[in-house]
């Protein structure tokens, strides 16, 4: 559900609750003193392969963690994809991998942090290698990449979740939405309906209970509505782009016609293909700023020049 990502980035996208999960999760003391740098990797939204939390201790280990309510078997391939635009930002010199000397690289930890209502145990490794394809003439692996999924649903990982209160918190959070939302369908209530419901009577009982104090104290109402509804970007990118394409496709061939009558059909067409595109991404863009989106995040998305998009705007 769409509540429980933006609810999740929200909690731990910052550098203090991202700290306070990953030394719950590995049992170790980092302090405040240390350094922690959140990683983002906008450009990769488009193409779906934004993780939930990326951020680097000490400038030493890369953590990246994932948060899921179906697992995906195939999640140590996609930590391995972005591992390597991680490691790219890495290197500030980029001829140094030409040269003899070794370039030393953050060290990674991959996490999975799994909320959903089937069945799974406590902790489970998900490897690279069992997605090899089983050949002979060939011993041993190697490359592999282990991904550490653990369960945090309310009631397990108990020494994990009295670590870490944010965890804590969000694990009955979500039981409680799991609980009103069963409930409120099984009397009638629409989908969209229920999960409303549920979220706010969730967040009452968690206020009640003290979970989550100060970030619900802090929650403006913006964010409220954006949690109490079925947002998915993705989604909504998907359709805006369709949307301006669709009708770049339709004003570039009724241009390309006029176009066509005038200066010959076939330079018509190609005029009026390439200002139906042009239309197209413009009317994406429009659309993505309605949203709030960044100017950097539609320039990514539609590849339209920052003036352009600036334009756009007034």
């Amino acid at each position: 559900m769409a509540y429980k990502d933006s609810l999740f980035r929200s909690i731990f996208g910052n550098s203090k609750s991202a700290l306070a999960l990953y030394n719950a999760v590995e049992g170790t003391n980092y302090g405040d003193e240390t350094r922690v740098v959140m990683n983002t990797l906008e450009e990769t939204l488009w193409s779906r392969r934004r993780n939930d939390l990326s951020f680097t201790l000490d400038n030493n280990l890369v953590v990246i963690a994932e948060h899921q309510s179906t697992i995906n078997e195939n999640l140590p391939y996609r930590m391995l994809q972005h591992s390597c635009r991680l490691f790219e930002n890495d290197i500030t010199d980029k001829k140094a991998v030409y040269r003899q000397n070794l370039v030393m690289l953050s060290r990674p930890r991959y996490i999975c942090l799994f909320n959903g209502a089937a069945g799974f145990p406590d902790s489970k490794k998900l490897r690279l290698s069992d997605a090899f394809r089983k050949t002979g003439g060939f011993d041993g692996i190697e490359l592999e990449l282990v991904v550490e999924v653990y369960n945090v649903n309310n009631g397990r990982n108990s020494a994990i979740m009295e670590s870490c209160a944010e965890l804590k918190g969000y694990a009955y959070f979500v039981s409680r939405v799991r609980l009103h939302e069963s409930s409120a369908r099984k009397s009638g209530a629409g989908r969209e309906e229920a999960t409303v419901k549920a979220i706010r009577l969730a967040i009452q009982e968690c206020k009640k209970a003290g979970y989550l104090a100060e970030f619900w104290e802090n929650l403006s109402m913006e964010e409220m509505n954006m949690l109490t509804t079925e947002w998915d970007m993705d989604t909504a990118l998907e359709v805006w782009k369709e949307e301006g394409l669709e009708r770049g496709r339709i004003e570039g061939r009724i241009e390309g016609r006029i176009e066509g009558r005038n200066e010959g059909r076939n330079e018509g067409r190609n005029e009026g293909r390439n200002e139906g595109r042009n239309e197209g991404k413009e009317e994406t863009a429009r659309n993505a700023i309605a949203k709030g989106l960044s100017l950097e995040l539609i320039r990514d998305i539609t590849g339209l020049d920052m003036e352009t998009i600036e334009r756009l705007t007034v």
